[in-house]
């Protein structure tokens, strides 16, 4: 075992001394990791909606809708003119505007018809997901309004003695009661959700883009770095070097064990540092569940880097490896799920991406980190991998000649 650990210790040595497989290892894959990251990672965690509050009142009802939208995190309230509405919702800047009157305050109190102008561009489909929001907060307003005007017609027509006006006080009383009536809970609460066609599996279907960037771009690219570090098997055994060993004490076991251990060593190392890098550059939960994590990526690792060797064992040169490696880790990227959500891929597809090593840790990472699922999400994808690790190890070593 000293021998094997000797052999994995020089493996990972040799890695980092050489600048381009550094670069292969560390460079490219932070790089592209980081463009897509960008480029598509905001879909997962969108800003709020810019709405643009054109106040012509300043009345305590024009105000209080503006609070009851405010409280809503997924829009973003910014006073403006009417000028920079106009522009900001030309340039798509903003989503939505709304332009209160002057007097609308007056008017909501005197039961004279208020009302407010919500703009949304035509193909602004957040745009009129923010006019929904504000609509919320005017239907509260209105319905305590109605209520009110209500409540003081009935006393006023109840009451003994003619001449009796309900004035601004009565109103304010009457409103504040009848708004009571919405905390805690609103009277008619309704939510919604977003299904695919797909099993459910946890709170959400969809990961945010971030997480699945950051979860499939870790688990391709430390495939490539499996094929990359398997490729140096084939070289040393077109030098001689892997035949030179055999006079050593070492023995053949020990040999195939060492170098088995330097492309699992190589390729975990690869997966530290693009978990760290999605962590701290794209706050993609990692380390929610620290322990689901290892049960999933250590088994990915052994199953991506046992495939390696099958493919070490089966190509005749080192070239026909470096032209295989690429192809065969972007194909399994793409059925795996790693590219694109596998929910919204053909049934046919997500049948091919249960025989993948990147089908399955998509599937539990995706549990864990996004929707997390913990350590039950982990057990069977992780077994799964644990046995896919076995039989191409078992394949690969049996296969492969160091002679």
């Amino acid at each position: 075992m000293i021998k094997m650990l000797s052999m994995l210790k020089i493996q990972v040595l040799q890695t980092v001394r050489d600048r381009g497989e550094m670069i292969s290892i560390l460079v490219l894959p932070l790089l592209l990791t980081w463009v897509f990251g960008v480029a598509f990672g905001s879909q997962g965690a969108e800003r709020p909606v810019l709405v643009l509050w054109l106040d012509g009142d300043t009345g305590i009802y024009a105000r209080e809708i503006r609070d009851i939208a405010a409280d809503e995190p997924s829009i973003e309230i910014l006073d403006a003119t009417e000028a920079e509405a106009t522009e900001r919702l030309d340039s798509g800047e903003a989503g939505l505007a709304v332009r209160i009157p002057e007097g609308f305050s007056e008017d909501l109190q005197a039961g004279d018809g208020a009302t407010l102008v919500m703009i949304v561009p035509p193909d602004s489909q957040r745009g009129r997901a923010a006019a929904e929001i504000v609509q919320g907060g005017v239907a509260r307003v209105s319905a305590n309004a109605e209520a009110a005007l209500v409540s003081m017609a009935v006393v006023e027509e109840l009451t003994a003695e003619p001449g009796i006006q309900a004035g601004a006080v009565e109103f304010a009383a009457a409103y504040e009661t009848a708004d009571s009536y919405w905390e805690p809970e609103p009277p008619v609460a309704v939510t919604g959700e977003q299904v695919t066609a797909s099993d459910v599996r946890g709170e959400n279907v969809l990961a945010p883009s971030n997480v699945h960037y950051s979860v499939g771009f870790t688990l391709m690219f430390v495939m490539f770095v499996a094929f990359g570090s398997a490729q140096g098997i084939l070289e040393e055994r077109e030098q001689g070097t892997l035949r030179r060993l055999l006079v050593t004490p070492a023995s053949k076991p020990i040999i195939l064990g060492g170098k088995s251990l330097g492309i699992i060593g190589v390729s975990a190392m690869e997966a530290l540092i693009l978990i760290g890098f999605g962590a701290v550059v794209f706050g993609v939960p990692w380390g929610s569940d620290p322990l689901a994590v290892i049960m999933l990526i250590g088994p990915f690792v052994l199953a991506v880097s046992g495939f390696a060797l099958l493919i070490t064992a089966i190509a005749r040169t080192r070239n026909q490896l470096s032209a295989a490696g690429p192809v065969l880790a972007t194909a399994l990227a793409m059925l795996g799920g790693c590219y694109w959500p596998i929910e919204i891929t053909p049934p046919s597809m997500q049948l091919i991406a249960k025989f993948t090593p990147t089908g399955w840790a998509m599937a539990g990472l995706l549990d864990v980190v996004s929707r997390s699922q913990g350590l039950s999400a982990a057990f069977v994808p992780g077994a799964v991998l644990l046995g896919m690790a076995t039989l191409f190890f078992v394949v690969g070593l049996w296969f492969l000649r160091i002679d």
